[in-house]
């Protein structure tokens, strides 16, 4: 359960990440400076840098509080939107609408300076994180996590460098998503130890192997990972282990598909059905087609299909009236014709 929270928690900032950095999306309200300063997970980015020196700063709730207050914001909306009659909080109790102070309860349009439509969905639905809801994590803690999911990697680049989420597509999110799923969390039941095969160094996104002290004897020097003090990685009992589980991956055959691969079957695959152009067949034709995908993972296939459907569409949309679309239009058209086959053409299961 609690591994499933944190993943949603990862998902949540994830999806933040990115629709603010797609303002064209028009979901998260960046041309308004009240939201992007006093509520935007872009600005508690401009904190992931800074030193916190005191005990204060470092065990204070600030990034929490302010967390868990755009949650809210996007799981109610803003202005508050109601459910049933009611809106609910982080913490799933029911809570008033938001009021300007002094308005006497007739908060309206203009009262706001900006707007957010409710996401009634499971990521952010406070109900889906219980055991998360119950615990509050400190300023330190949460400028790691948002350090570590806005810069480069120190180890892979020459230096840490701004991680741009407006340039991922939608096959990387679907990369990340299916990273994410290869991570497993467990409590530590006994103290245990951290071992690795001879002559590779540890890497905390690789997978990692766990053994008792008695099971600790059989290992060699080159194969147990030592910490800073020169001793055997130790693992005290109850600590919340969270590393990539390779066996189990392998076991269950989830992987995701690479683009280069999705774009050479869905080619081909499409090829048979729809051909080359407009003399195979019509541009309105194509929006009849149904594709189903039956084992669809994060949909790397059906994605792929939407896009090269919409396309053919296009080309032969063109080709049949004989008007051009100019290139300033052209990605907003696709992505119509991409939103359409998307809600009535493509099915997936799993």
């Amino acid at each position: 359960q609690l591994t499933t929270e944190c993943l949603r928690y990862m998902y949540r900032l994830l999806f933040l990440f990115y629709v603010e950095a797609r303002p064209e999306l028009g979901y998260a309200p960046m041309d308004s400076d009240e939201y992007l300063k006093g509520y935007s997970v872009e600005h508690l980015r401009d904190l992931e840098m800074i030193d916190l020196k005191t005990e204060e700063s470092r065990s204070g709730f600030y990034i929490h509080r302010s967390l868990d207050r755009l949650f809210s914001m996007v799981f109610n909306g803003y202005p508050k939107h109601k459910a049933n009659g009611q809106a609910r909080g982080t913490n799933g109790q029911v809570q008033a609408d938001f009021d300007t102070e002094g308005s006497g309860g007739e908060a309206g349009p203009d009262r706001h300076t900006f707007e957010i439509e409710p996401l009634r969905s499971h990521l952010f639905d406070p109900e889906q994180t219980p055991l998360l809801d119950g615990v509050k994590f400190r300023n330190e803690t949460l400028q790691k996590v948002i350090r570590l999911m806005s810069l480069s990697d120190p180890e892979r680049r020459s230096s840490r460098e701004r991680l741009s989420y407006a340039a991922l597509g939608i096959g990387q999110l679907g990369a990340v998503y299916e990273g994410l799923l290869s991570y497993s969390g467990f409590f530590a039941e006994k103290d245990l130890y951290e071992v690795k095969e001879a002559g590779e160094s540890r890497d905390l996104l690789d997978v990692a192997y766990f053994v008792s002290e008695e099971e600790l004897e059989d290992y060699s020097e080159e194969e147990i990972v030592f910490d800073g003090d020169g001793r055997p990685l130790r693992h005290e009992r109850g600590t919340f282990l969270y590393r990539l589980a390779g066996r189990e991956r392998e076991k269950s055959a989830s992987y995701y598909t690479p683009k280069s691969l999705t774009e050479c079957l869905v080619k081909y695959s499409l090829k048979e059905l729809i051909g080359e152009d407009v003399s195979d067949m019509e541009a309105d034709e194509i929006l009849d087609l149904t594709v189903c995908e039956p084992a669809m993972g994060s949909g790397a296939f059906l994605n792929e299909a939407v896009d090269q459907l919409a396309e053919a569409y296009l080309q032969r949309k063109q080709e049949e009236t004989g008007e051009r679309i100019s290139h300033e239009k052209y990605g907003r058209e696709k992505q119509k014709v991409k939103m359409y086959l998307a809600d009535n053409n493509v099915f997936g299961v799993d």
